[in-house]
């Protein structure tokens, strides 16, 4: 029975980038399934294998819910907001994804890289800290910016997720 379930969480659910409970990487391989609100399921569309789980939790050991996955097709992740902290993290689908640096990085000239890795290629993970917690998500279409709303639906933030940086906040009252 929990079988059966499985395979029709993976290909019932919408491939569309607003999927909120499941996300379909651009090129198919993938769905990411938030199973519970603080655990993210990464499915291979296949076989329907486990390929990586992650559980909700900041960059500070803060546990938090999921707003929703979605999907970035431009760039190749799926992008998570945290829901409980202003945070959201970019999941490569890529498996040739650069090395993801948390922690502090000398310089990043090619060969003279002085820092550790906290993750690279297929699913590396990205935490991105943001001013605000971000709800209710909409992309531009060519996935420059992307638009939240605040918990309390009474500002709109706009993203820039090139520079992955807060660049506008909208006063909805």
């Amino acid at each position: 029975m929990r079988k059966l379930l499985l395979i029709f969480l993976l290909f019932a659910l919408p491939a569309a980038a607003t999927a909120a409970e499941g996300a379909l990487s651009a090129d198919g391989k993938w769905r990411a399934v938030l199973e519970r609100p603080d655990r993210l399921v990464i499915y291979a569309t296949g076989d329907g294998a486990v390929a990586r789980v992650f559980e909700g939790q900041s960059r500070d050991g803060t546990p938090s819910r999921f707003e929703g996955v979605y999907t970035d097709p431009t760039r190749r992740h799926f992008i998570v907001p945290l829901l409980d902290v202003p945070e959201y993290w970019l999941i490569a689908t890529d498996p040739n994804a650069p090395p993801v640096y948390e922690g502090f990085v000398h310089s990043r000239e090619p060969g003279m890289i002085e820092a550790l890795p906290s993750s690279q290629g297929l699913f590396a993970r990205e935490r991105v800290l943001v001013d605000h917690i971000l709800t209710r998500l909409s992309f531009s279409g060519d996935y420059r910016e992307m638009q939240a709303l605040t918990p309390d639906g009474k500002q709109r933030i706009t993203v820039n997720l090139y520079v992955d940086r807060e660049v506008g906040l909208e006063r909805l009252e």
